[in-house]
């Protein structure tokens, strides 16, 4: 028996969390509150940043949504996700659930104020989850499997950023974003107004399987990250190339600081080193998309290639990173004096002395 008289036969739940949103909007705080779950984990990227800022007892898991779930029975895991729009939270959830095979699936969306359900799930769970919540039990729409080669981004807001596998390839121009791959190449079907440089920077890691690649759109975080203390000014620097989701991997023990190349690249790793401490220094064209509020640990510095690309000119720099500790403030000071009028410091965060 637990709380309002409703009977489940077990209790010991999992919550999985999606998304920097349902920590930045306290929805994480009050679930966990209310649930009492036995392990709280956290899937996505900038859901982690945002998880570590909450101090919340939460456990990071590197993997998507849907490995995490397939670990455990339908009744024992709960997904937790803000959606932008009820139509977002059908298509996440039915995203989600058609990678689950038989099993079924709870999503709870405090952003709709809903619990939807897709396949056979706990009844009693259900009900209990929507008398401590107070959200609407809601059965979820189910969308179908993607043409071969080609995927449907849905939920999207016209206008907003689309993403495949980390990096922005366009920009939507209706609620769903069709894109497909021919001959080895990335095209518009509809719903999406493409960004050459980045269809560009996102073959050169080579033509993703688009079946499985990870698509999003919109942006990645709202919130102003936190500021932590600096953690050293010695050490090795590793080098992030328009990749930003490969950031985490790069926070070493020895890490003093990063060098990252690209717009986007550069806002997304200064806002989650901002609050461990590790600095950026940051080669950018200008053509930044601002998907995340801009934010640097102390010590980083961003340039702005003044008539180069910042592909080009960041390879260039990354040939000059050592393979031995430095101190990361000399080192950005020596690129900055051998670069000379190639660039111009566009942000410079004072390193805290």
């Amino acid at each position: 028996m637990i709380p309002g008289g409703i009977t489940i036969q077990n209790n010991s739940f999992t919550l999985i969390f999606h998304g920097a949103d349902v920590f930045d909007q306290g929805d994480a705080a009050r679930l966990i509150s209310l649930i009492c779950p036995q392990l709280s984990l956290v899937a996505g990227i900038m859901a982690r940043t945002a998880a570590d800022e909450s101090g919340l007892l939460v456990t990071y898991d590197g993997r998507r949504p849907s490995e995490i779930l397939a670990e455990y029975p339908e009744d024992n895991a709960i997904l937790v996700h803000r959606a932008k729009t009820d139509a977002s939270a059908h298509r996440f959830g039915s995203l989600i659930h058609s990678h689950l095979k038989d099993r079924g699936l709870i999503l709870i969306d405090p952003g709709t104020g809903k619990i939807l359900i897709w396949g056979t799930v706990d009844s009693s769970l259900c009900l209990w989850l929507s008398e401590i919540t107070g959200y609407q039990i809601c059965s979820g729409d189910s969308h179908p499997d993607n043409p071969p080669d080609t995927r449907c981004i849905g939920g999207c807001l016209p206008g907003e950023p689309v993403f495949v596998n980390g990096i922005i390839i366009g920009y939507a121009t209706g609620d769903e974003a069709l894109i497909t791959i021919k001959d080895g190449a990335l095209h518009a079907v509809s719903g999406i107004k493409l960004k050459d440089h980045g269809v560009e920077k996102l073959m050169r890691f080579g033509c993703p399987d688009i079946q499985k690649a990870w698509c999003k759109s919109g942006n990645i975080r709202l919130s102003q990250p936190k500021k932590s203390d600096r953690i050293s000014k010695t050490g090795r620097i590793a080098v992030i190339d328009h990749s930003a989701m490969a950031c985490y991997g790069a926070f070493d023990p020895d890490i003093c600081g990063i060098l990252t190349i690209g717009d986007d690249t550069t806002s997304i790793c200064g806002h989650i080193g901002c609050f461990r401490g590790i600095p950026i220094l940051g080669i950018t064209d200008g053509d930044i998309d601002g998907i995340v509020p801009e934010g640097y640990a102390p010590g980083s510095v961003v340039l702005e290639a003044v008539s180069e690309r910042d592909d080009d000119l960041g390879i260039e720099i990354a040939g000059k990173v050592p393979n031995y500790p430095v101190v990361f403030d000399e080192w950005v000071e020596k690129i900055i004096e051998e670069l000379g009028s190639r660039v111009r410091i566009v942000h410079r965060e004072i390193p805290v002395l």
